[in-house]
């Protein structure tokens, strides 16, 4: 019987995790999983093992990114977690036909402790970063070089880059855009009604998302004052309370949505203070408008780290409600700069289908070791 076992590092990177697995058709093969950071709800009734501690920190995977966060984790447990997981990859050293570490420096280090050959994917380190370290550093690079087997990279341009450092790497396309495509925009017909535009908003999956709500609401007051013919709908995230945000005052009309697909599909624009949410937006052809949120999770500094990556696909304002609703109303009118973002969207994040790809290679891998 063979083993493969997943290490990820986030929520989004177990989002990754799990379309590949859907995508993998294997015989006689176990599948376990280590999710570095949560739970492993993406993983329900896939079938799969989920190995390591269970035990949730509040940092929620923002502890290397945001040092208020790491002073939380520290205080909560960090380094017992990190102990019993290198206790278990230790355990169960040799005992995997073939690993793959998804997300950055945590399961490159981890799938090498295990012992086994290993699968690198890249969803969130790119070569378009410059100032805010989520690009591949030389010790990344190096570890790459000598102990992986393959690197899949979320951009052409960082593949390039991998590869001229000697980096076994390739690109597939970007596993973010897998299972996001829009769907027809008559799935909210009513959102649309009577031809007026629409802006969609991302306020993210955490905690700050209130916060972000009520900032957005600031702005769609604004907007509606200047230009009535325009609707607001905003994505609501399932890890989020709908009763808190029933509680929010909405100065104007405020269409929510469950799927986030459906609000990228009907809006002409993005307001977004989401990490991958704001990403997959500008994949899928829509301009972000973005600022600061007042949390701890979109701060100024993974702004202008989004900002870097996202390039002309994302317009970044300084929080300021008047800036950022004059700034809206002007750009839906303004069909030749939507296209411009729209084009830069889709060429920095990339091409959907790199999931099965993926998972082809795995499959081949796996077939070579009979």
């Amino acid at each position: 019987m063979k083993k493969i076992l997943f290490i990820t590092n986030g929520h989004g990177e177990d989002i990754v995790a799990a379309r590949i697995i859907k995508e993998l058709k294997l015989k006689n093969t176990d599948i376990d999983v280590m999710p570095v950071i949560g739970a492993g709800d993406a993983f329900r009734d896939l079938g799969v093992k989920l190995i390591g501690p269970k035990k949730i920190l509040p940092g929620g995977g923002f502890g290397l990114r945001n040092f208020s966060f790491f002073m939380k984790d520290l205080f909560s447990g960090l380094m017992n977690k990190v102990s019993e997981q290198i206790r278990t990859l230790k355990t169960n050293k040799w005992e995997y036909t073939l690993v793959i570490g998804i997300g950055d420096i945590v399961p490159i280090v981890y799938s090498m402790l295990t012992g086994c050959k290993f699968i690198f994917v890249g969803v969130n380190k790119s070569e378009y970063y410059k100032r805010y370290a989520f690009n591949y550093t030389g010790l990344e690079k190096r570890l790459l070089k000598k102990y992986c087997l393959l690197t899949f990279a979320r951009d052409k341009k960082t593949a390039e880059t991998l590869q001229r450092s000697g980096v076994n790497t390739t690109y597939a396309g970007n596993p973010m855009m897998d299972g996001v495509q829009t769907i027809s925009t008559s799935a909210h017909q009513n959102i649309r009604k009577s031809g007026k535009k629409v802006i969609g908003f991302l306020p993210g999956t955490r905690e700050d998302a209130y916060k972000n709500i009520e900032d957005f609401y600031k702005v769609a007051s604004l907007i509606n004052k200047i230009d009535k013919n325009i609707n607001f709908v905003i994505s609501i995230p399932e890890t989020l309370d709908k009763e808190l945000i029933n509680k929010i005052k909405a100065p104007v009309t405020v269409k929510l949505s469950d799927d986030f697909r459906k609000v990228i599909a009907a809006s002409d624009i993005i307001i977004g203070l989401s990490g991958t949410g704001n990403e997959q937006a500008a994949g899928l052809g829509r301009p972000v408008i973005s600022f600061p949120g007042r949390g701890a999770q979109y701060n100024r500094k993974f702004a202008s780290a989004q900002k870097e990556l996202l390039g002309d696909a994302l317009m970044l304002l300084p929080r300021n409600s008047g800036v950022i609703a004059g700034k809206a109303i002007s750009l839906l009118h303004n069909d030749k700069k939507i296209k411009q973002m729209a084009s830069a969207g889709t060429e920095r994040m990339g091409k959907p289908g790199a999931s099965r790809m993926i998972a082809g290679v795995i499959e081949a891998y796996l077939q070579s070791r009979t």
